[in-house]
C-alpha cells in the first residue's frame, strides 16, 4: 500500500513525527462542536417541552429513543462509510470515496422507508411501554413525525462521512450547527405557535427536528456534488449503485449498525423500566439524560476522531501513528469528562432547575430525584471515556464483528436483563441506576482489553474486497 498524506490530513506526512495535540484538535474540535450542536437540539427540545407540559417532557425521551433505535441500524451501517473514506484517504485512493458514499445513500433510502413504516404500529408499541395514557398519546405523536423524516437523518450521517473520513470536519460542524440553529428557531415557532402559526406542542418539536435535518441534508448534497468534489473524488460517478462496494460496506458496516441498534434497544428497555416506576422518576431521569447528552455527544465526537486517525494511519500502513493518536484522544477525553463532571457535582440544582418551570406541581420531587440521577451520571463518565474512544478506535480499523458480539452481549447480559430482574424482585429506580454504572464499567474494561491486545492493528477494510454476488448489479447514470 502506498505511503501518502493523511488527514485532513492531506497536510500531515505519514513519515513525520507523532501528531501533536493541535492536529488532533484541528480534527476533533469541529466534531465536538457538531456533536454539541446535536446535543443543543436535544437540549432545546427538552427545555421547551418542559415549559409546554410535563407530559410532553416525559414523552419526548422514550419516543425519541424508540425512533432513533429503529434508525440506528441504518445510521451505523451507512455511517460506517466514514471508516472506508478514512482508509481510502490514508492510502491515497481518493477517487473511490465518492462511489462509496452513494452506496451509503442507498442504504439510507431503504432505512428511511422501513423506519417510516413503524409509524403504522406506533400505538401498540407505546401501549406496550405502559406509561400513563396522556404520555402515550404524546409519545405516538412525537415518534410518528420523527419516523416520517428518518431518511433525512440517516442520509445526513452518510454524506457527512465524506468529510469526516477525510478529516475535513469543519464542514460537518457547519452543517450540524446550521441544523441546530434552524431546529431551535422552529421549536420556538412550532411548539408554542408563534407569529400566527398553530400551537403544535410535541408534534411541532418533532417537525422542527425533521425539517432541520432535511435542510442540512440538502446543503450537504449540494457541497458533496460540487464541481471540485466531482473532479477529485468522483462524487457523481457513472455508476451510483455498485454491488461490489455495497457488499464491502455491508460486510463491515452491518455489524456496526446491528451493535448500535441492539445497544440502544437495551438502553431503551432501561428507560422503559424507569418510566414504569412513575412519572416523577421518568421526568427526573429524562432531565439527567438530557444533561448527560451535553457531556456524552462531545465525547462521541472525540471517539469519531480516534476512528478517523486510526483509519487514515492504518490506510497508510503506519500503526505507531495510529496508536499515538488514540492515546492523545484518550487524554483529551478524560480531561473533558473530568471537567464537566466537576461542574455537574458543584452546580446540580442550578443545572437541573433549567428544566423545571415554577408551575410544575411536582417540581420539588423531580428536582431532588434528578440531582441524585446526575450523581450516577458523574460516576460513569471516566469509564465512558475509555469505552467510547477505544471502541471507536478498533472499529476504525474494521474490528466490527468483535464490537458487535461484545457490545450486544454486554448490553443485555449486564444491563437489560439485570434491570428486568431487579424490578421483578422489588428493586428501586436507584437499583437500576447502579446497574447502569456497573455496566459502563464492565464494557469499558472489555473494550480497553481488546484495544490493548492489538488485533485491530492488522485489520483493513479496503485491502481485499470480499466475494461479490454472481451478478454485479449497477445503476448507470449514462453520463
Amino acid at each position: 500500500m502506498q505511503n501518502s498524506t493523511v488527514s485532513g490530513l492531506d497536510k500531515v506526512d505519514t513519515n513525520s513525527r507523532l501528531p501533536e495535540y493541535r492536529e488532533l484538535l484541528r480534527v476533533a474540535l469541529p466534531l465536538i462542536m457538531a456533536a454539541s450542536g446535536h446535543a443543543l437540539r436535544l437540549f432545546s427540545d427538552r427545555i421547551m417541552l418542559s415549559h409546554y407540559s410535563p407530559e410532553a417532557l416525559a414523552a419526548s425521551m422514550p419516543a425519541g429513543l424508540f425512533c432513533f433505535t429503529f434508525m440506528s441500524i441504518f445510521i451505523g451501517t451507512a455511517g460506517y462509510a466514514n471508516t472506508f473514506v478514512s482508509q481510502y484517504t490514508g492510502a491515497g485512493q481518493h477517487k473511490k470515496t465518492g462511489a462509496l458514499i452513494w452506496q451509503a445513500l442507498h442504504i439510507s433510502l431503504l432505512g428511511g422507508a422501513i423506519v417510516a413504516l413503524f409509524s403504522l404500529v406506533s400505538v401498540p408499541i407505546f401501549r406496550w411501554v405502559g406509561h400513563a395514557s396522556a404520555v402515550q398519546e404524546q409519545q405516538v405523536e412525537y415518534f410518528n413525525v420523527l419516523a416520517w423524516f428518518s431518511f433525512s437523518g440517516i442520509a445526513l450521517a452518510a454524506v457527512n462521512s465524506f468529510w469526516s473520513g477525510r478529516g475535513e470536519t469543519k464542514v460537518v460542524m457547519m452543517i450540524e450547527l446550521m441544523c441546530a440553529a434552524v431546529n431551535v428557531i422552529l421549536n420556538t415557532l412550532l411548539i408554542f405557535g408563534k407569529f400566527g402559526l398553530p400551537r403544535l406542542g410535541i408534534f411541532g418539536a418533532g417537525l422542527a427536528t425533521g425539517l432541520s435535518n432535511t435542510l442540512g441534508l440538502a446543503l450537504a448534497l449540494v457541497l458533496f456534488l460540487s464541481k471540485a468534489n466531482r473532479e477529485k473524488y468522483e462524487t457523481l460517478p457513472r455508476r451510483i449503485l455498485n454491488s461490489r462496494l455495497m457488499w464491502r460496506l455491508l460486510k463491515y458496516g452491518f455489524p456496526n449498525g446491528l451493535q448500535f441498534a441492539l445497544d440502544l434497544m437495551a438502553f431503551n428497555f432501561f428507560v422503559v423500566l424507569i418510566g414504569r416506576q412513575g412519572q416523577v422518576q421518568l421526568e427526573a431521569s429524562n432531565i439527567a439524560f438530557a444533561i448527560n447528552a451535553l457531556v456524552y455527544l462531545p465525547i462521541l465526537g472525540l471517539g469519531m476522531t480516534a476512528s478517523i486517525f486510526v483509519g487514515q494511519w492504518l490506510g497508510a500502513d503506519n500503526v505507531p501513528m495510529a496508536r499515538a493518536s488514540v492515546r492523545r484522544v484518550m487524554i483529551l477525553s478524560l480531561f473533558y469528562n473530568v471537567s464537566l463532571g466537576s461542574v455537574l457535582l458543584w452546580f446540580p440544582e442550578q443545572i437541573v432547575g433549567m428544566f423545571l418551570p415554577s408551575h410544575n406541581p411536582a417540581r420539588g420531587l423531580v428536582l431532588v430525584s434528578a440531582v441524585r440521577c446526575l450523581r450516577y451520571v458523574v460516576a460513569y463518565l471516566v469509564f465512558d471515556s475509555f469505552y467510547m474512544v477505544q471502541s471507536q478506535a478498533i472499529k476504525g480499523a474494521g474490528d466490527t464483528r468483535f464490537a458487535m458480539c461484545a457490545g450486544i452481549s454486554l448490553s443485555w447480559a449486564t444491563l437489560a436483563i439485570p434491570c428486568y430482574y431487579a424490578i421483578k424482585y422489588g428493586g428501586s429506580i436507584w437499583t437500576l441506576w447502579t446497574i447502569l454504572v456497573v455496566h459502563v464499567m464492565i464494557v469499558s474494561v472489555v473494550f480497553s482489553l481488546r484495544y490493548l491486545m492489538g488485533p485491530w492493528t492488522t485489520m483493513r477494510v479496503i485491502d481485499h474486497a470480499p466475494p461479490a454476488p454472481e451478478t454485479d448489479y449497477e445503476i448507470d447514470l449514462g453520463r
